[in-house]
C-alpha cells in the first residue's frame, strides 16, 4: 500500500483588494461579524487601557517619583477607569451577544442594522 499523500488540484480564486474586503466588514449586517468587529475594538482599548495603567504603575514605583504630574497621574486614573469600563467590558459584552444569541435562539435574522449603526456609528 501506498502512503503517499493524494494531491487535490485547486483552483486559483482571484483575491478582492482590501480596501473591498475592509469595506465588507464595516458595512456588514451579518451578526456574526458584528461580534467580531465589537471583540476587536475592546481589544484595541485593552491595550490602551493597558498601556494607562502601566504609566500609573510606573509612577507608583516609588514615592515622589515625577515620571507624570499628580494632576496627570489623577487625569490617567479616570481615563483608565473610563476606557475599561466603558471601552472595554461593554463592547465585549455587547460583541459576545451580538455573536452567541442569534446562534442560541436560533434566529435567522437579527436586528443588525442596529448593532452595525452602533459599532460604526
Amino acid at each position: 500500500m501506498s502512503t503517499d499523500a493524494i494531491s487535490t488540484l485547486r483552483a486559483e480564486m482571484p483575491s478582492r483588494p482590501l480596501v473591498a474586503r475592509l469595506h465588507e466588514w464595516v458595512t456588514t449586517v451579518d451578526h456574526k461579524r458584528l461580534g467580531i468587529l465589537y471583540i476587536l475594538y475592546a481589544l484595541f482599548f485593552l491595550v490602551i487601557g493597558g498601556i494607562e495603567a502601566a504609566i500609573m504603575r510606573i509612577q507608583l514605583i516609588r514615592p515622589h517619583y515625577n515620571f507624570v504630574s499628580p494632576g496627570l497621574f489623577n487625569q490617567m486614573f479616570t481615563m483608565h477607569g473610563t476606557t475599561m469600563i466603558f471601552f472595554v467590558v461593554m463592547p465585549l459584552l455587547f460583541g459576545f451577544a451580538n455573536y452567541l444569541i442569534p446562534l442560541m435562539i436560533g434566529a435567522r435574522t437579527w436586528p443588525s442594522r442596529v448593532s452595525m449603526l452602533s459599532v460604526s456609528g
